[in-house]
């Protein structure tokens, strides 16, 4: 047993109780992931990382956007350079219809990381939810150009399909097609962010 665990954890270390949850919520049974979270009662291990991710899980299922919104800002201060909780706070701020902060907050994040190809869609995608449509397009106009147009095409796709962004589809649509016709419609590089 090693120093995190607490005896009344029913024996079981706090990763095998992620595990259960997360196997929990492939299920798609919230209330018996949450319970497995609820068993962890070491307050060293319930404020570990992959604890709080864990429960902020949980809450995403369940679409309390507060509480994950609640759940990345602690994650942020043990991880502040971790895109991924910054990519899950703004969507729980947009969900909540908190698009000035959630605007706030990616800008504090693309200070440290002016160029991430993620942040900067988050970011036209949170200006379009604010209706600065022409900021919007400014945004995508650099990311699409990043590493010689590397993201063009994954991340042009994606705003097509982006309801925030709906007011630019005519020009992203025509870039589409002027994209399509220089290369013949040939696939570009795929990402994975």
């Amino acid at each position: 047993m090693n120093e995190d665990d607490d005896p009344l954890d029913d024996e079981w270390p706090f990763e095998r109780r992620v595990e259960a949850a997360d196997g929990w919520l492939t299920l798609r049974d919230w209330q018996q992931a949450r319970a497995e979270l609820d068993k962890i009662t070491s307050e060293k291990s319930r404020k570990r990382p992959e604890v709080l991710k864990a429960y902020a899980d949980v809450w995403e299922v369940l679409e309390d956007w507060a509480a994950v919104a609640r759940y990345m800002e602690v994650l942020i201060l043990y991880e502040p350079d971790e895109i991924n909780h910054w990519l899950r706070l703004n969507a729980a701020l947009l969900f909540s219809g908190r698009l000035t902060e959630a605007h706030e907050r990616l800008l504090e994040i693309l200070k440290r990381h002016p160029h991430h190809p993620a942040l900067l869609f988050k970011l036209a995608v949170t200006l379009g939810a604010l209706q600065k449509h022409e900021e919007a397009e400014w945004v995508l106009a650099e990311l699409f150009t990043l590493e010689n147009g590397k993201y063009e095409r994954t991340y042009l796709h994606m705003a097509l399909n982006w309801e925030e962004l709906a007011p630019l589809r005519e020009q992203l649509r025509a870039l589409q097609q002027k994209i399509e016709a220089e290369t013949g419609g040939a696939a570009g590089a795929e990402v994975n962010e």
